[in-house]
């Protein structure tokens, strides 16, 4: 740190005045004539998200897995648990991804009530078929 003597440290600025009257500081250009380093694009992986870092290692363990185990992928990655909790959130909202719905639980009746209750309803229709043949033949009579 410079101390404070009065004297100007640093690089050379140029203090500009904007329209409405504010004080704005620029840098100089680059006066070494170095030019300034081309940044590689980055590559988009799953949903849009930068490949290789742990947001896309969530996004990926929740497409495939879903939002249980992309939490406890994301947290075992050293990630709170609000921070995941909001990118499923943001995700889910942009459409990106879709909750799979949980299919309603049938109830499987054991196959020895199953087979008692079709012979009942089959005794019962033998019985309805009985009494019906016999109203028709007591009219015919």
């Amino acid at each position: 740190m410079a101390k404070k003597t009065g004297a100007a440290t640093g690089k050379p600025v140029t203090k500009t005045a904007d329209s409405k009257g504010r004080q704005s500081v620029k840098t100089s250009e680059n006066k070494a004539g170095t030019e300034t380093p081309v940044i590689a694009k980055k590559t988009k992986g799953e949903f849009g998200v930068v490949a290789g870092t742990r947001k896309e290692k969530v996004a990926i363990e929740l497409k495939a897995k879903g939002a249980d185990a992309a939490l406890k992928l994301g947290i075992q990655l050293g990630l709170a648990k609000g921070t995941i909790t909001s990118w499923i959130r943001q995700w889910k909202t942009k459409g990106l991804w879709k909750p799979v719905e949980a299919k309603p639980k049938t109830v499987k009746k054991p196959k020895g009530i199953q087979t008692i209750e079709t012979a009942a309803d089959a005794a019962a229709d033998v019985a309805a078929k009985a009494v019906e043949s016999e109203s028709k033949t007591e009219t015919d009579a």
